[in-house]
């Protein structure tokens, strides 16, 4: 029973100490989407990959802050909203008093953001490659 005990303090020491994945922190920064890879489209056409690079036209950029706010620039479109994170990422916007939210899986690999949705209507799957545009000492 002695041996018990520290045995039971040293394991719930160690699991108070974990956290359930939130990568809320990692999320927070200025992100530059390079590539989207679009597949298992009901259209075989829509299916693959394209670079993607950010001018003065054309840039699809999202800014995380701290606070939990948001902005996405999709070409010239520019929304901002909400979002929540942890193991998948919500952005949710007002449109004419209506809240619409958008949920994306995520996950890093190295310094990159990689984000997917589906659309149920046509069956494909989208993914973005984001890169930091700014390093900051929340992105890892």
């Amino acid at each position: 029973m002695k041996k018990i005990v520290p045995f039971l303090l040293i394991l719930s020491i160690w699991m108070i100490g974990c956290s359930d994945d939130d990568n809320t922190g990692n999320f927070i920064g200025i992100w530059i989407a390079t590539s989207e890879t679009i597949s298992n489209c009901q259209e075989e056409a829509r299916n693959g990959t394209d670079p993607l690079t950010c001018t003065d036209v054309s840039c699809y950029k999202l800014e995380l802050n701290s606070d939990n706010t948001y902005s996405f620039q999709r070409g010239l479109a520019i929304e901002s909203g909400n979002w929540s994170g942890g193991s998948s990422l919500e952005l949710c916007m007002d449109e004419e008093g209506e809240i619409i939210c958008e949920r994306f899986g995520v996950q890093f690999s190295g310094i990159s953001l990689i984000f997917t949705t589906d659309s149920t209507t046509s069956g494909c799957i989208s993914t973005f490659f984001f890169n930091p545009e700014v390093a900051t000492d929340t992105i890892q």
